[in-house]
């Protein structure tokens, strides 16, 4: 009697403990244990679609401007308008000037003072001579030391004379740059009087009363934005097609040799009067290596470890480990070049 209600507890006591077992060996296999014990684990599919990488810049908006420059190298007289003023078709808006200009301003002032000085010395010395006369002096010696006088007068005029004319050979002078046409001050240069300023340097930007254009802090180089797939701006919620705004070789030079970082601008392609105002932020986005219609899997489904990366397959039931060859990445998804096929259901981590 003992032996047949024995029987059936110690099957029944089995049971119990092979389920624990049988429980205990599902949750080491379980992916959790590679994660935080509260992580919710998800599955999805592996999917086509488009992949991308994507760079934002920060940016403006800005009306669209015009910069003007001095044709010669020089040094900075003065700038003599502000961002905001108004100005006129023929107002002076810098002054440029030689290496030698204050040189020939003290020469020039220096040779008017030692004219009208001379006009003065002379008539003493012809003064000296008529005494001398009335005196009944001999005036062959006072006629030879006036004439040296005069003679040493003459030259020291001359020598200074001859510099200032050499000076101006290859001196500049003083060089206006004029606004073109009535406008407004968008921007002026940073530089200080007395500054050297290649030629090419933009010292003053007008506004054109054109479409505005968008500026991102960040320089783009024109060789990289050739390689890009698309660029666009977000500005007050509006998506707004850019062109890009390359500069010469020479404006680049003289940007660089100035010390200044380059900012790059785009033209907005197609602007139909959107709402939007100069001084507006703009997001301006660029979309590299476009890949269309490519296996992909979200981003978060990826492991790693010394082996490299590997992702957990769903397949009848089972958990499998699969080893995968991963290609570009848009922070959300990323692309799978080889170890999964479309349609594959992977563990995601929540």
């Amino acid at each position: 009697m003992y032996k047949k209600i024995l029987i059936p507890v110690l099957l029944l006591v089995c049971m119990c403990l092979f389920t624990a077992c049988s429980a205990d060996e599902e949750k080491t296999e379980d992916v959790a244990l590679l994660e935080p014990a509260n992580a919710k684990i998800e599955t999805t599919y592996v999917t086509k679609m488009d992949i991308s990488q994507v760079e934002l810049h920060d940016g403006a908006v800005i009306p669209s401007i015009e910069e003007f420059s001095f044709e010669e190298n020089g040094y900075l007289y003065g700038v003599f308008v502000e961002p905001g003023d108004k100005v006129y078709k023929g107002d002076v808006l810098a002054g440029l000037v030689g290496h030698d200009h204050q040189t020939i301003l003290d020469l020039e002032d220096e040779i008017k003072e030692l004219e009208e000085n001379k006009v003065k010395l002379f008539e003493g010395y012809d003064l000296d001579l008529e005494l001398v006369k009335l005196n009944g002096g001999d005036v062959s010696e006072k006629t030879l030391e006036i004439k040296q006088k005069k003679e040493l007068a003459e030259f020291e005029i001359q020598q200074k004379k001859d510099r200032l004319e050499k000076l101006k050979e290859t001196d500049i002078g003083y060089v206006s740059l004029v606004a073109p046409y009535d406008s407004v001050v968008a921007a002026v240069s940073s530089a200080g009087r007395n500054s050297y300023l290649s030629k090419g340097t933009a010292v003053v930007a007008l506004e054109t009363g054109e479409t505005p254009m968008i500026t991102c802090n960040d320089y783009i180089a024109e060789s990289a934005y050739a390689k890009v797939y698309s660029c666009y701006a977000v500005v007050r919620g509006q998506r707004l097609e850019l062109e890009y705004i390359p500069y010469t070789k020479n404006e680049l030079k003289v940007i660089v040799n100035n010390g200044i970082t380059p900012v790059t601008k785009f033209n907005i392609s197609g602007y139909d009067d959107q709402e939007i105002y100069v001084g507006d932020y703009a997001s301006v986005i660029e979309v590299k290596n476009f890949k269309a219609d490519v296996l992909a899997i979200p981003q978060n489904a990826v492991y790693a470890d010394a082996t490299g990366d590997f992702v957990y397959e769903i397949k009848d039931g089972e958990r499998i480990r699969r080893p995968v060859i991963l290609g570009i990445s848009d922070n959300a998804n990323i692309e799978v070049l080889d170890g999964l096929e479309e349609g594959a259901c992977i563990y995601v981590k929540n």
